[in-house]
């Protein structure tokens, strides 16, 4: 309960530093409801000794304002660049933001 907490928090401070860097009140789109509700999905992966066998989880964006990721040193994290799925190494102790649809849109 309390990760929960913590992350709500870190959220709303995420998305007064997004306001700000758009140029607007820092506190717009938490007006905007941005901030309201959240959702926590855990994935586990344990090491497979035959990863080319393992499903994962499909392709996807995030379909939300911000998502929150924290990796484990097995990875797995792909983004799409125009150079097609890359990678992205997992960083021990550091958290990864997606910017989600519904952020790109407002």
């Amino acid at each position: 309960m309390e990760y929960c907490r913590q992350v709500q928090v870190l959220g709303r401070v995420l998305f007064g530093l997004l306001s700000e860097a758009l140029g607007l009140n820092p506190a717009h789109l938490q007006r905007m409801d941005c901030a309201k509700g959240h959702s926590i999905l855990f994935h586990y992966y344990p090491t497979c000794p035959e990863p080319e066998l393992t499903m994962g989880t499909t392709r996807h964006s995030d379909p939300d304002f911000l998502t929150i990721l924290l990796q484990d040193h097995i990875g797995g994290l792909q983004v799409l660049s125009h150079n097609g799925w890359v990678d992205v190494p997992p960083v021990p102790r550091a958290l990864v933001v997606n910017i989600g649809d519904l952020l790109q849109v407002v």
